[in-house]
């Protein structure tokens, strides 16, 4: 059993601390199972295994917003740790890191960032030297040493990511179609196509199998055809699928009488997939072939069941189109699914399955929502994005992102974790460095867009949807309003691409934060 204390504002003991997006991490960073409960101002933990664990959880993060933060990993005690002394700590670590990973540190000691990172320090020592004395102070201190450690890696990330991103433009090695959007097949306005064709690069044109074919053996192809169409005249480069997805947004309501028959559902998929790339293969060159299948949360496929799944779907791609580029979709990425579905897949076991299996897929498309209160869309900060991305570079594929965050708060949907009625919108989810607007999303586009086409294994990101609609996966994340307005985060990502695709190195606005705190005295 692991206890953390948790102080309120006052120095007292917190009266309620939710713990929302809250999960166990053990060795191999992946989430294992484990009840995580609050009792009277400790958080506990009760884990199925004696071995060291981390804690992960949204947590208050002051100027830096309400993040899903972790602990180092820690050895079951009897007394209970501080828990912001722990998660400062992890930030602190994680932080020299990565200041010794990318060489930063020669950046000098008057430097802004170097500043941010020595007051984080003291801080932190300052809270050790009070957490048996006076926990209430340690705590209070090692609340200041995080925020400062979270701004300072984000801050890291950011500077790192600049100087990577000019490198790779004035090498010339930034990719020929960087920037891309997605839009809704039913959307079909003048505006919305003439906006895709002159502001960015590529298309990524979804497929759902549950519009396709609502009824089995019934396929309506309009919007889509009208949309290949319209690419083919253009000759606009698309991403298009996914053309296999089990979350219940895209498959069919019918093809859940198979759910419990493994051989009827993959001679269906297979079915579906051959007349979905046969009839656009002439016009689609990149397919996002399968999505989330590491997940299985809706299917009862075993580990062998969803490998099969993966390598006859890429198969079938290539078979019929053999020039296609085969992706694959890592859908929830950090993996926190893991720790309450033991049938499914760690995000990064998988990848790493996919490349120990020889199975013949051309890259991955990692799709990362933030901003609403449901399992994977609980906000992060942007270092946690950068290590995330920097996690596939070891498997030699090229990553394709696919982005979204909304521009104001959204209400929880149905069935997600709330957990109380009061609670502000705002908090379910966390935000970062403010509540969701559109000049944060527009921000967010930003940092994380330079910090993604930074990386040299990232070969585009693409925005999840254009235009904001009833149906959304992440409401309000749209680039454009319902009515077809333009958001301020339209420009920002227009402004983002353009600087991409300019040939001086300096041309593009350089993303930036806003200013640290300044530490008390």
């Amino acid at each position: 059993m692991l206890k953390f204390l948790v102080f309120d504002e006052q120095g007292l003991a917190a009266k309620s601390h939710p713990v929302r997006n809250a999960y166990l991490l053990s060795s191999d960073n992946n989430a294992m199972q484990g009840q995580i409960t609050f009792e009277e101002g400790v958080v506990v933990c009760q884990k199925r295994e004696t071995s060291s664990a981390a804690l992960a959880l949204q947590h208050p993060a002051g100027d830096c917003g309400e993040l899903t933060l972790q602990t180092c990993l820690l050895p079951e005690r009897e007394e209970p740790y501080l828990l912001n002394v722990e998660l400062a700590r992890y930030r602190l670590m994680s932080l020299y890191t990565k200041l010794e990973d990318w060489a930063m540190f020669d950046i000098g000691p008057e430097h802004p960032l170097i500043k941010i990172v020595d007051e984080a320090r003291g801080l932190f020592i300052d809270a050790l030297c009070e957490q048996t004395a006076d926990p209430a102070a340690a705590d209070r201190l090692a609340r200041e040493s995080l925020q400062r450690a979270i701004d300072g890696s984000e801050r890291l990330a950011v500077a790192h990511s600049e100087l990577l991103l000019n490198r790779r433009k004035a090498t010339g090695l930034m990719p020929k179609h960087p920037v891309g959007c997605g839009v809704k097949p039913q959307e079909w306005a003048e505006q919305v196509r003439s906006g895709l064709l002159e502001h960015f690069d590529f298309h990524y044109l979804p497929v759902p199998w549950r519009a396709l074919a609502p009824e089995e053996g019934e396929y309506h192809w309009e919007p889509v055809d009208r949309w290949a169409e319209w690419i083919a005249r253009n000759r606009k480069p698309v991403i298009a699928g996914p053309i296999i997805s089990f979350d219940p947004r895209n498959v069919p309501d019918w093809l859940f009488i198979w759910e419990h028959d493994y051989d009827t559902v993959r001679d269906l998929v297979y079915e579906h997939i051959e007349r979905v790339v046969t009839r656009y293969r002439n016009v689609v060159t990149s397919w996002d072939i399968v999505s989330g299948l590491h997940i299985n949360s809706h299917f009862t496929f075993n580990f062998e069941q969803l490998m099969d799944l993966t390598r006859m779907s890429v198969m079938l791609v290539k078979k019929i189109q053999p020039a296609a580029r085969a992706l694959v979709e890592i859908r929830q990425p950090f993996g926190e699914y893991y720790g309450s579905n033991q049938r499914s897949i760690p995000p990064l076991l998988y990848a790493d399955l996919l490349i120990q299996s020889a199975i013949q897929f051309d890259g991955f498309v990692i799709k990362l929502l933030m901003g609403q209160a449901v399992d994977g869309q609980y906000t992060r900060d942007v270092m946690q994005i950068s290590n995330l991305l920097d996690h596939f570079v070891g498997f030699g594929k090229p990553v394709n992102l696919l982005l979204a965050v909304p521009s104001s708060p959204v209400m929880p949907k149905p069935g997600s974790r709330r957990r109380n009625a009061m609670d502000p919108v705002d908090a379910m989810c966390g935000y970062w460095r403010e509540p969701w607007s559109e000049p944060v999303q527009s921000k967010w586009i930003e940092v994380v867009g330079q910090i993604a086409m930074s990386k040299p294994f990232v070969e585009s990101v693409a925005w999840y949807e254009l235009i904001d609609h009833a149906e959304s996966e992440l409401p309000m994340s749209g680039l454009v309003l319902d009515n077809l307005s333009w958001k301020e985060s339209f420009s920002g990502l227009v402004s983002f691409r353009n600087g991409l695709t300019s040939k001086a190195a300096t041309a593009s606005g350089n993303a930036e934060l806003p200013q640290a705190p300044v530490a008390e005295a």
